[in-house]
């Protein structure tokens, strides 16, 4: 289980189960390894692993090599512990001593923090990514330690410090936070002289080396130790201003939460930030997140970490910003210059601003501005001293509020979640329903505030299970009703902003959220709204500057789950969700065209769809790919939606689909598309759309081959010919027949299969479907090559390689050169056939089709058999077997693994050759196919 793996990073890079340290690898392996902890539960795409492993030294196969890399720690860790996400991994479960480490920082034990290194992090690791988080992690544990030494100073320990902060001064001689420790500890020490000789130090070091005078708060602690200031003595080492004495010390804040839990870094930065003293300028922190994601929390747990490095007092104040009445900003003033002592204040917001920042001119505050509307609205409420500090939260982004540190506060990772959920409904009662809970705090998508009241209800309903709460939650429509506990809901959180927005903004908050799925690129947006590109982004980022909307990468959007509920319970007219819906449906249909246009140019498919939106434009079909790859789960969900959804134009699902799986190549997992595929067929039958039905019933067969279910792939060719037959649908009727004759083929009944595929050719023929009529000689090809047939099948080969090359302006087609390469194998020109599958895997590699990469790998293994080459034919196998486990293609396995075997016989390695055709053999018998007795045939030989 995931759940039982430890993970340590401060120090080398090792992982237990258990009392079990698990071996890892490799460096490079365990770099992998670093990257995903580092992510802390989010998905890394392949790129930035990539980068991470080999900065700008990329091999040539570097893809690959990461497949292995993870395939290996798969078999190590768990196939639930580290998981595919869309274009790259994610590490789920267990803990970490990185995880543990933020945790003790954020409730301020950092003694327990500091406890925890094992000397140098991500030890034995190298490389630009290694060296910047080692470097990024020694500064927070120097942070920690400067922190635990403040604490053993105030708490008299001076004497025991001076030794250990005499090495850190040697260690990091410029720090000037730690020479000022170091001169505190030595004139507590009763060593005066020697305090003021650091300085002197100092002085000297920071001139030489950076031109520099110390700062303002070293120098004036320079100067209370030369006078033997008597406060010195029993005063923690804090920088403060020198000022008369003070009778009003405001203590504002709300009390810290009890339960807070996770934000370790989040704290670290503000901490730092508000404790810096290191500039002229005033510090100012604004916290920007969507409702309910914990920006008040923070604020006031942060605010109560720094309140002795703000003697002079702490205000806070409601700004009320997203409620009906913002509380006006001379309403606020005048509340904090009463609590500065000041009975009286101006009625001019500009008199009373600059009157509380002359009261605050010489003090130490830190101000608290929580639920801001906008920048207008907090600016009077500045201090103007740099001794101030001020802590801002909104669910706007104060982008244009001048010199603010900008902080976007996200929901809470996984393991901080169900930390929380733990505390407040009780850490045993989680513990002891841990799959359930972890699904609770999914469904509540990990946003603290709906934590919050989920955990409420359960603490006050201490017969309820865990799971019976997460049942509660499991229904979309009731689930925001669900989540509320006395005076907190989260729908009227969210009502809180939704009510802030304009008409245009409104109505694209509900429209947005009316597709299932993931992201959306600003292209997809701008259809569904109805919009031009740039109207739409202009929206959507307005969408984005009030935490409605998320972008989590360039020109792409999307909803926390919770909010995309609450939009689409806003937006209840069917009609307006049905003609977005089909807005988008055409723009993906009309996108998915045009990549069909460069992957496999003249299809007729693309041609005849009817679409009324350009969609998008692909420089070439590598670049096609790549959006394929990147927009295909999206793409399946809106065909899914469609196909759910009364009165959507259910041909342009079908179309969408058929052109996804025998087009531009769709390979999501097969349980998604068997269900797409089935819906389809039944939401064709339900209206009685034969022509939709022809295709639906096609596109179907083709997976069902996929899987091996022949009769059942059989059924669905011989309905889908006559259906297409009937209504004169010939495009279809050649796809039916090539189907057909892909079944008859796997019976070993070359006889019909050669027929079907004639009768395809002569179809796709007369109606001028160029490249299919490419793919149907090539399938014809095989065929006739099988039957002993090769002059008729490299004629019919060649025919193919030279439509596609007119076709593609003279570009090598992967897919007529893979079938081209196969057939002159068969008619023993074996280096010929290399040369051609060497041109496909190229292709496939350029196109980044990793399982059509690897058939043509060990296809280029079975050429180099025949040629003799037994070594290439290993190198050939092992490469293409690795590619072909990473994508889930069975068949394909078994064929590599009977080229590997094969391979290795020729090399005199019989026993190896016997295991790898032995799981060749079980491979094809649990999928009941007939490469089984071409194995069986191969083991008979080996063993005689």
């Amino acid at each position: 289980m995931a759940e039982d793996l430890r993970y340590s990073l401060l120090g080398p890079v090792r992982a237990w189960r258990g009392g079990q340290e698990l071996e890892l690898g490799s460096p490079q392996q365990r770099l992998v390894l670093a990257v995903l902890l580092l992510a802390r539960g989010r998905a890394v795409s392949n790129e930035q692993v990539m980068d991470a492993v080999w900065d700008q030294t990329r091999p040539r196969t570097a893809l690959q090599i990461l497949r292995t890399y993870v395939s290996r720690l798969r078999a190590v860790l768990g196939t639930d512990a580290l998981r595919s996400i869309g274009d790259g991994y994610a590490l789920r479960g267990g803990a970490s001593d990185l995880a543990e480490l933020h945790e003790l920082y954020g409730e301020g034990r950092y003694a327990e923090a500091l406890a925890l290194w094992q000397g140098e992090p991500l030890a034995g690791l190298s490389g630009l990514f290694a060296d910047s988080q080692r470097a990024r992690l020694s500064e927070q544990r120097l942070a920690a330690l400067q922190h635990r030494l403040d604490a053993d100073l105030d708490e008299g320990r001076h004497a025991e410090v001076v030794s250990e902060l005499t090495a850190l001064c040697a260690e990091h001689p410029t720090r000037e936070r730690l020479r000022g420790l170091l001169m505190l500890a030595l004139y507590r020490a009763g060593r005066q002289a020697e305090a003021i000789g650091v300085y002197t130090d100092t002085r000297r070091l920071l001139a030489d080396e950076l031109g520099v005078d110390p700062s303002p708060e070293l120098a004036e602690l320079y100067q209370r130790i030369i006078s033997a200031d008597p406060e010195l003595g029993r005063a923690p080492a804090r920088p403060a201003a020198a000022h008369a004495p003070i009778t009003h010390a405001p203590r504002q804040l709300p009390a810290d939460s009890a339960d807070f839990t996770g934000r370790a870094c989040e704290i670290e930065d503000m901490v730092t930030a508000l404790r810096s003293g290191e500039t002229s300028a005033l510090v100012v922190t604004a916290v920007a997140g969507a409702g309910g994601v914990g920006k008040t929390t923070l604020a006031v747990h942060v605010a109560h970490q720094l309140a002795g490095y703000y003697p002079d007092g702490q205000l806070f104040v409601d700004l009320r910003g997203w409620g009906a009445e913002p509380l006006e900003p001379g309403t606020a003033l005048g509340s904090f210059l009463r609590a500065l002592g000041l009975d009286e204040a101006p009625e001019d917001l500009a008199e009373r601003a600059a009157l509380y920042r002359s009261v605050l001119a010489d003090r130490r505050v830190l101000v608290v501005l929580d639920n801001a509307s906008d920048a207008g609205q907090v600016r009077p409420l500045m201090p103007g001293s740099s001794l101030c500090g001020v802590i801002v939260t909104s669910r706007a982004r104060l982008t244009d509020l001048s010199g603010a540190r900008q902080m976007n506060l996200e929901v809470l990772d996984p393991v901080e979640a169900l930390r929380l959920l733990g505390r407040i409904a009780g850490e045993a009662r989680v513990a002891a329903e841990r799959p359930a809970a972890m699904d609770l705090v999914a469904a509540c998508g990990f946003l603290p505030l709906a934590i919050r009241i989920a955990a409420a209800r359960l603490a006050a309903r201490p017969n309820w299970s865990v799971a019976g709460m997460r049942d509660r939650l499991s229904d979309e429509r009731r689930r925001l009703a669900e989540l509320r506990a006395g005076d907190l809901a989260i729908e009227a959180t969210f009502t809180l902003g939704y009510e802030q927005l304009d008409d245009t903004h409104a109505r694209a908050f509900r429209l947005l959220a009316v597709p299932d799925g993931g992201d959306l690129p600003i292209a997809a947006a701008a259809a569904l709204l109805g919009l031009p590109e740039h109207a739409a982004e202009d929206v959507c980022e307005g969408l984005v500057d009030v935490s409605m909307l998320q972008s989590p990468s360039l020109g792409r959007y999307r909803f926390h789950d919770l909010l995309k509920i609450y939009a689409r319970s806003r937006c209840d007219d069917p009609e307006v969700r049905r003609a977005a819906l089909d807005r988008l449906l055409d723009f993906s249909l009309a996108s998915v065209c045009a990549a069909m246009e460069m992957i496999m140019p003249g299809d007729t498919r693309s041609a005849s769809a009817a679409t009324r939106s350009a969609g998008m434009s692909f420089a070439d079909d590598a670049a096609a790919i790549g959006w394929i790859n990147e927009e295909e789960q999206s793409l399946l969900g809106y065909v899914e939606q469609a196909a759910r959804t009364p009165g959507c134009d259910l041909r342009q699902a079908v179309v969408l689909f058929d052109m996804g799986i025998d087009g531009v190549g769709f390979d999501a997992d097969h349980a998604r598309i068997d269900r797409i595929a089935d819906l389809l067929v039944g939401a064709a039958e339900e209206r009685g759309d034969q022509v939709s039905l022809a295709i639906a019933r096609v596109t179907r067969g083709l997976t069902r081959v996929d899987r091996n279910h022949h009769d059942a792939a059989t059924a669905d060719g011989m309905a889908s010919r006559d259906l297409s037959l009937e209504h004169g649908d010939l495009a279809t009727y050649a796809r039916a027949l090539n189907l057909l004759a892909l079944c008859a083929n796997e019976r070993r009944d070359r006889s019909t299969a050669v027929t079907c595929y004639q009768q395809a050719v002569e179809t796709s023929r007369s109606i001028g479907d160029l490249a299919y009529l490419s793919t149907g000689l090539g399938n014809l090809a095989r065929a006739l090559s099988a039957v002993g047939r090769h002059d008729e099948a490299l004629e019919a080969a060649g025919e193919a390689e030279r439509i596609m090359l007119d076709l593609r302006d003279g570009q090598d087609d992967a897919h007529a050169a893979y079938q081209y390469g196969i057939v002159l194998c068969g008619a023993g020109r074996p280096q010929e056939a290399v040369l051609k599958l060497r041109t496909a895997v190229t292709e496939y590699a350029r196109m980044r089709m990793p399982a059509l990469q690897g058939g043509a790998l060990f296809r280029t293994g079975e050429a180099y058999l025949a040629a003799g080459m037994a070594e290439r034919a290993l190198e050939c196998a092992e490469e293409a077997l690795t590619m072909l486990v990473e994508s889930g293609d069975e068949w394909g396995q078994g064929m590599a693994l009977t080229v590997l075997g094969q391979a290795l016989r020729e090399l005199g390695q019989p026993g190896r050759s016997q295991a790898c055709l032995t799981e060749a053999l079980s491979l094809f018998e649990r999928l009941s196919l007939s490469e089984a007795a071409d194995v069986r045939a191969l083991l008979t030989k080996l063993n005689a």
